[in-house]
């Protein structure tokens, strides 16, 4: 009875996922038309609505959106889809495209560190890493066992290298994914020196810069800028984060 339970249920989750792939790949067909024949308003709604409520988006998807919104002069925008093509590709010409813009906008936070190419190159293996993390627990933890109950020895070793690749793959899955980066999408953003509308001003800024995140107070993201550590109200970011 169980078993017949468990197999319909199955049976019927695989068929969910298989008709919310159809709408899926029915609606990305359809926006990839629109941006054919150059109805690229159109064509982005429904790449956005792919990108927000589906959790939905291939590099060459991203890649349009952000050629979409840098025809319409919407370089903040533009930058942030770039950016996100860069975190699931690692592709060089991304960065190039990134600093291209930014300094013809004057803006700060483009420039690439050693840790941001460790990053990038990361996220586009992701889900192989995590395939292999569990992979290899699994491993170490049949050895473990077959050990113990076959030759009837203490599995250290084993038993270490289990302990390891779990704690790997619990710190990939829960924030593997934090890039820990912002981009300003206001103009005249006020950096603070503190997480309070009284604090002092240090800058007035326009969007487009991207900022790295060091810390979270109430409605107040704590960031740098020129060195120095500062806040800015949170509804004048747009976070960057992997898929």
């Amino acid at each position: 009875m169980m078993l017949r339970i468990f197999c319909t249920l199955l049976v019927v989750t695989c068929s969910v996922t298989v008709k919310a792939q159809n709408q899926v790949d029915n609606m990305l067909a359809q926006a990839d038309s629109l941006f054919q024949i150059k109805k690229y308003t159109e064509s982005f709604d429904i790449y956005q609505r792919l990108l927000e409520k589906e959790h939905q988006a291939s590099p060459a998807m991203l890649l349009k959106m952000a050629f979409i919104k840098e025809g319409l002069g919407d370089y903040t925008n533009a930058l942030y889809y770039i950016n996100l093509y860069y975190l699931r590709t690692a592709d060089k010409k991304a960065l190039d495209k990134m600093e291209e813009l930014a300094k013809a906008k004057n803006l700060e936070g483009y420039s690439l560190s050693d840790f941001d190419f460790f990053k990038s190159t990361f996220f586009k293996f992701y889900n192989a890493i995590v395939i292999t993390l569990f992979i290899l627990a699994l491993l170490f933890m049949g050895i473990m066992i077959y050990r113990k109950k076959k030759h009837n020895q203490k599995p250290v070793v084993s038993g270490i290298f289990t302990i390891i690749m779990l704690a790997l793959l619990f710190y990939t899955l829960n924030f593997g994914k934090d890039y820990q980066k912002v981009i300003i999408t206001q103009s005249n953003t006020y950096i603070m020196d503190g997480p309070s509308a009284g604090a002092e001003v240090i800058a007035i800024v326009g969007k487009g810069h991207r900022l790295p995140v060091k810390g979270q107070k109430d409605i107040w993201t704590q960031t740098e800028w020129n060195g120095q550590t500062v806040f800015i109200k949170e509804n004048k970011l747009k976070k960057i984060s992997i898929l």
